[in-house]
């Protein structure tokens, strides 16, 4: 049985042509975006690297907007886009947003930088996305009056989706500033902006998934009833992203509140909660 929010692409409905202008490809962009928004890896983190020693262990719990009441979440009568959602018989239904609980690690190098990986998972789903990351800083504690400013470069990739197959990548500026408070606590605002990236990739669609005796009886008729969605390339799928948040640090803990603002179709946002542990 599917978890209540595995995605079916049948309920995009299935596209006459191959073209980037097809309503059901268009459809399926836009799905694709929203999935890439909410599940790919994000900053969480001020422009300061770690150092040369530093690691860091975080649990992540992010919010994350979609557009519910489109009709590429809705899908079309006897085909829902989520699997388990059916409002005659389940208890859940369209989200208005997902959960994306994440595990995040990152690790200071040599000269300012840093590596990170992270697992990302769709609750509710067998989705996963895990996640790559390199951050390099700009400038950092030269000039105690100036904020630090850094570069990041993230990949990811979709598990789990049995119609689709995701790559994402992103680039980001960041800025941040520390701040102490009390001898005790220090506070750091940062934000930043860059582009996200996906290709996205359809695996072949059954439209009859299930036997019939007549090929006439089958959805497409005697065309046949497998059909997929075109490749979407990084160039042609791509929009800016806006982040923003604060650090709280005391001793080896962190609190990390960070929010998302992606320019897609729609404007997209998320929220996310970060309790993180830095030695």
């Amino acid at each position: 049985l599917a978890n209540p929010y595995d995605l079916s692409l049948r309920g995009l409905g299935r596209p006459q042509s191959q073209s980037l202008k097809d309503p059901a490809v268009q459809r399926y962009q836009k799905l694709a975006n929203e999935l890439v928004f909410a599940m790919a890896p994000r900053p969480l983190a001020p422009a300061e690297t770690l150092g040369m020693s530093g690691f860091e262990f975080s649990l992540v719990s992010t919010l994350s907007d979609i557009s519910e009441g489109e009709d590429y979440w809705q899908g079309q009568p006897g085909n829902p886009i989520f699997e388990g959602v059916l409002s005659s018989h389940s208890s859940h239904k369209i989200p208005s947003r997902f959960w994306v609980p994440t595990a995040h690690l990152r690790k200071g190098l040599p000269m300012s930088t840093e590596i990170g990986i992270s697992g990302t998972y769709l609750a509710y789903s067998e989705m996963f996305m895990l996640g790559g990351e390199f951050k390099g800083a700009l400038h950092e504690s030269y000039f105690r009056w100036a904020p630090a400013v850094s570069f990041r470069v993230a990949f990811g990739r979709l598990f789990g989706a049995s119609d689709l197959d995701i790559m994402s990548g992103e680039w980001d500026v960041l800025a941040s500033m520390p701040f102490g408070l009390g001898g005790m606590v220090q506070l750091t605002p940062y934000l930043g902006y860059g582009m996200l990236y996906a290709q996205v990739n359809s695996q072949v669609i059954d439209e009859t998934p299930y036997e019939v005796m007549d090929a006439t009886d089958q959805k497409g008729g005697t065309d046949g009833s497998l059909y997929t969605f075109p490749t979407i390339e990084w160039q042609d799928n791509s929009y800016g992203r806006f982040f923003g948040g604060f650090r709280v640090n005391v001793a080896m803990m962190e609190l990390i509140y960070e929010i998302n603002l992606g320019f897609a179709d729609t404007t997209l946002q998320s929220h996310s909660i970060k309790l993180g542990f830095d030695v």
